[in-house]
């Protein structure tokens, strides 16, 4: 199983080919859907371990994608409000 680790902002992302079961509580995932061929999904573990779908009903075309949008995320969590780029000026 393929497994890359990066962190954004002190908070763990893995981009992995597994399932998003193989992930420690309290991470994020950037998960391959039918190896990625069907695009990438972006997921938070739980501190139980549950798994929650970040994008809904929404996957992106590439894991780069996926993993700008997990930071995102985590931007949107630690500073409570919209991403840079979403902002009006």
């Amino acid at each position: 199983m393929l497994k890359r680790y990066y962190a954004h902002r002190g908070k763990d992302i893995f981009i992995t080919s597994g399932s998003a079961r193989d992930l420690a509580a309290g991470s994020f995932g950037v998960c391959a859907i039918g190896g990625g061929a069907e695009g990438w999904s972006v997921v938070h573990v739980g501190p139980e371990g549950d798994v929650a779908d970040l994008g809904g009903d929404y996957y992106f075309a590439t894991a780069e994608e996926a993993l700008a949008f997990a930071r995102e995320i985590i931007d949107l969590l630690i500073d409570g409000g919209e991403p840079e780029g979403l902002q009006e000026d």
